[in-house]
């Protein structure tokens, strides 16, 4: 299934990329991912400690490491960066590679604040680089699915929809602070998690024009991540939800939380048309699903998952890298998918975040179009 988004053919020059950044994430599919692109060559990895960061690098194959990240990219000059760094150095990071004239791939979410985001965006566009944001769920099968679907027209002109994201992962009030649980190293619920239903929405629905919701931190004192008996407070939500009206006119609600026990990562959105209803439903280690109700028969029954789309689990890094690159080359996606999103998308997605967050402060409804949003 991958082979037919190869890119590279004997003439076409290497495409060279840096990565900082070496998580989970990235050590499980970005580097990954891009060392089996074709056309693609990783030239360095950074991250803060160089000896994990050189071990990393072995596993891969990628010949130099980097505790330095400037050095990183006036060394290795690649003509793309992938940002994959927490989210409170994005926004320097990016611009340092965009100040070089090199292409760049980032992690949503883009800023720390929707103002960091915009002005990421701006500098991009003047220096007229091919911008890329890692929203992962739009490579990944269910979504893909029930997208095709909605292409199709099988859901038809949007009544209403309903998303939930639903994770445990600070459930426990026990468990120490990490930054991800600090709104000012630009954690949360909403930003760090949410974001990717928000882009998820805007992707399969539409823009959002606007919201009214809270977001809210549940436990707001954790032990202090040095150990011993000190106690940190948590700055970033844990639980977020709020109502949006689309530009189409449907309207709906999304959910999300990380103190949800039981729950791994469990997904399920349901869009319902005048054509029918769909419904994708996910959870870590249990099989996906994605059902049907069309207005025919107004009963759900399974729709098993297009060939052309299917994908063996360890194939993901490779077909996720495949797509984004070809943004980042300038090349258009291939028959039958849609445009990888780039800078724009992770401003719009955002905003959206923004207004959430305003809205939670007493702001009530809060525009989120481009002209309604605070700039």
């Amino acid at each position: 299934m991958t082979d037919r988004l190869a890119i590279r053919t004997d003439d076409t020059p290497r495409f060279r990329v840096a990565v900082a950044g070496v998580g989970s994430f990235s050590q499980r599919v970005l580097i990954p991912g891009l060392v089996a692109t074709p056309g693609v060559e990783v030239v360095g990895l950074f991250g803060p400690t160089l000896a994990k960061v050189s071990d990393i690098a072995a596993r891969n194959g990628v010949g130099a490491s980097f505790d330095d990240f400037r050095r990183m990219l006036d060394e290795t000059r690649p003509d793309s960066v992938v940002v994959a760094t927490p989210n409170d150095v994005h926004h320097a990071m990016v611009l340092e590679a965009v100040e070089r004239g090199m292409h760049v791939l980032c992690e949503k979410p883009l800023g720390v604040t929707f103002a960091e985001a915009e002005e990421m965006a701006r500098a991009a566009e003047v220096a007229g680089v091919r911008t890329a944001v890692n929203f992962t769920y739009r490579s990944t099968v269910p979504f893909k699915h029930l997208w095709t679907l909605v292409q199709a027209g099988r859901v038809g002109r949007l009544r209403h929809f309903a998303i939930s994201f639903q994770q445990g992962i600070r459930a426990d009030p026990t468990a120490p602070i990490a930054f991800r649980m600090l709104r000012e190293r630009g954690g949360g619920a909403l930003l760090d998690v949410g974001i990717h239903m928000v882009d998820a929405l805007r992707w399969l629905a539409g823009e959002v024009v606007a919201v009214s919701g809270a977001a809210r931190t549940v436990v707001t004192m954790r032990p202090d991540a040095a150990g011993g008996t000190a106690i940190a407070r948590v700055t970033a939500d844990d639980t977020a939800s709020f109502v949006a009206c689309l530009e189409g006119g449907a309207t709906g609600t999304v959910q999300v939380s990380q103190v949800a026990y039981g729950r791994a990562s469990y997904r399920r959105i349901e869009l319902s048309g005048d054509e029918g209803t769909a419904v994708l439903e996910e959870e870590r280690g249990e099989p996906a699903t994605v059902r049907l109700a069309p207005a025919s028969t107004g009963r759900f029954a399974v729709v098993p998952t297009p060939f052309d789309i299917d994908l063996p689990f360890d194939e993901f890094p490779r077909a996720h890298a495949i797509r984004i690159v070809r943004r980042l080359r300038g090349l258009p996606p291939v028959q039958g998918d849609d445009a990888w999103p780039g800078f724009a998308d992770g401003v719009a997605a955002q905003r959206v975040v923004d207004a959430v967050e305003r809205s939670s402060s007493g702001a009530g409804w809060v525009a989120t179009h481009a002209d309604g949003g605070r700039r």
